[in-house]
């Protein structure tokens, strides 16, 4: 009678790669079959977490990231939703991706930017990336057409509404991003 193999401690509290298990004792084999027992699941190519855990908003970011690579961060819709600035629950997990990077994950929306600048606005977190609030909200004025004018501003304000940021700090990161032109209307609409 074959043994059955167990999920090491390390692994049953969070999302654990191929790798990882590798690293702590696995086989493929025992993936395979920890998987046909139900004890994991299979959430993307190379990416497990035991069957009872429930994904958080930082476990998808850190799925996310696991499928894409780095550099990529969370953005846009799923960055509002992360700094709990919209109601709305993004159907896609938003990442912004270098312009090469491709995805069939039918999970991700992916954001190409041929310009990401990662040095700016972006909170490197341990296992994932997601973009700052005040760049988050200049990205999605700036993109209006992709998330709906109408949630970048109702964002905006609830931001400045709750005291997270000023208009200021938004213009200041407008203008680190080179983006200000375009913003300038809202924040002087709001001001």
């Amino acid at each position: 009678m074959p043994i059955q193999p167990k999920i090491p401690t390390k692994l049953r509290r969070h999302l654990f790669t191929t790798q990882d298990a590798l690293q702590d004792g696995l086989s493929k084999k025992d993936l395979m079959q920890l998987m046909q027992e139900g004890a994991i699941t299979r959430l993307a190519r190379g990416v497990y977490c035991p069957s009872a855990h429930d994904l958080s908003e930082e476990d998808q970011a850190i799925l996310a990231t696991l499928i894409v690579g780095r550099p990529s961060a969370l953005c846009l819709l799923s960055a509002l939703s992360y700094h709990h600035l919209t109601g709305i629950i993004p159907k896609k997990i938003w990442m912004m991706v270098p312009p090469e990077k491709r995805t069939q994950n039918i999970q991700l929306r992916s954001f190409r930017s041929t310009k990401p600048q990662w040095d700016i606005g972006i909170q490197k977190e341990k296992d994932y990336w997601v973009t700052d609030l005040e760049r988050t909200l200049v990205d999605c004025l700036v993109q209006k057409r992709l998330i709906g004018p109408q949630t970048a501003i109702e964002a905006l304000r609830q931001a400045i509404k709750e005291g997270t940021t000023t208009l200021d700090k938004v213009f200041k990161m407008a203008v680190r991003l080179k983006v200000d032109h375009r913003v300038i209307v809202y924040i002087e609409a709001l001001a």
